[in-house]
């Protein structure tokens, strides 16, 4: 290597008074490597700053010498020192392979089966970390911490990158047995302000009778049970509370409204992915005033494995806004269909006893107000916590 950056000559003496020019060279402390005699001619070879001794020496004792300059780094950048291209590829190759070993190409999740990949994927967008993310500046702790509080099934969460690949490895917990569950220990309170019509206990201490009036929170069934000594025991309250109560919704129909509908004209326009980078393969501009995106890649692969190359596409969906008016008809019209799929959606376990609707109407549109009587189950369980020293007093 030092001779590489220094240079080196290839020589080959003849003639004159070859042994006095060898001595006259070590007397100089020339260094001669790669020394050997073939026939009349001597070859070796020696550092490049010895030429011009070497040649003098060779002058004086009638030497004939040929010197041949060998290839080395130090020839190759003294003939391409003026061809700037060279030093400027080399400094943008090497700041290619810096940027894309510290941006996340590909993500790789391990261990997840419950968890799915979108959510995980999703929760990490919202810490910013993205296909294309400056891996020096994600906060890997916090991003893990996020995962572990976001996704209920995660019990560890590790993450860690190898070049551009970025990895989550996932612990999840493992499931609760139904057995276990049923036998944490727990009271059931109420979960609305409700007249008591039905109860139906199946394990704890019943609190109020049927003909009742209980509060939101109000408990119910106990599950603190005393027996006849005085002793107490905790249970997994187990029953069925059925109460009469009402609920309040309203409902508004304006009678001019903005609606968005799509048009069903749709364009695309595609980039070559290269690296994380959009290199645009044609016009980039929106082609319709209002739009909805969607987006996909296609990957390039070599030899069956994927490669971080391909054609992202990015779909434009035309959608219009224009002015709806509802007449009085119209709006009530609108209304009725509103309250009947709220029923349908969120009222569709309890009985509906009766309902009131108050009407208000305004220049701008139409209210309603219902108010439904609902009988249904009122009882909601809730986890007891409780010392063994209480228990016992």
């Amino acid at each position: 290597m030092k001779q590489q950056l220094k240079g080196e000559y290839y020589a080959t003496a003849s003639g004159g008074r070859l042994y006095s020019f060898l001595n006259a060279m070590h007397q100089e402390n020339i260094g001669c490597r790669a020394q050997r005699c073939v026939g009349e001619y001597y070859q070796f070879r020696f550092d490049a700053r010895f030429r011009s001794q070497v040649e003098s020496l060779a002058k004086d004792f009638g030497i004939t010498l040929t010197l041949t300059e060998r290839r080395t780094l130090r020839q190759f950048l003294r003939r391409y020192r003026l061809r700037f291209g060279i030093p400027l590829g080399i400094l943008l190759m090497g700041g290619f392979l810096f940027y894309t070993s510290n941006i996340v190409i590909t993500t790789e999740i391990i261990g997840n089966e419950t968890a799915t990949d979108s959510e995980i994927y999703a929760i990490l967008a919202e810490q910013g970390v993205t296909r294309g993310s400056w891996i020096p500046s994600i906060d890997f702790s916090a991003c893990e911490h996020a995962l572990r509080a976001g996704v209920e099934e995660l019990a560890w969460v590790g993450m860690r990158h190898t070049g551009n690949r970025l990895v989550i490895e996932v612990m999840e917990r493992e499931p609760e047995v139904d057995q276990l569950r049923a036998r944490i220990p727990c009271n059931i309170i109420a979960t609305q302000d409700a007249q008591i019509v039905s109860v139906s206990v199946y394990c704890g201490q019943l609190i109020p009778m049927v003909g009742d009036s209980v509060q939101k929170g109000s408990l119910l069934i106990s599950g603190v049970i005393m027996d006849l000594t005085g002793h107490a025991a905790v249970r997994h309250a187990m029953g069925s509370i059925i109460g009469i109560y009402t609920q309040t919704e309203t409902f508004t129909c304006p009678y001019v409204q903005q609606v968005r509908n799509p048009t069903g004209a749709q364009t695309g326009r595609r980039y070559l992915d290269l690296f994380t980078w959009h290199i645009p393969l044609g016009s980039t501009d929106d082609p319709y005033e209002e739009s909805i995106q969607t987006t996909g890649y296609h990957w390039f692969s070599l030899f069956g494995a994927q490669l971080p190359i391909g054609i992202y596409t990015r779909t434009y969906h035309e959608y219009r806004t224009h002015l709806l008016a509802f007449t009085s008809e119209e709006a009530s019209q609108n209304l009725t269909e509103q309250a009947e799929r709220y029923e349908a959606n969120f009222l569709n376990d309890v009985e509906i006893l009766d309902k009131e609707t108050a009407v208000l109407e305004t220049e701008d549109g139409l209210e309603w107000t219902i108010t439904y009587t609902l009988q249904g189950e009122i009882g909601m369980q809730q986890e007891l916590y409780i010392q063994d020293r209480d228990v016992s007093e």
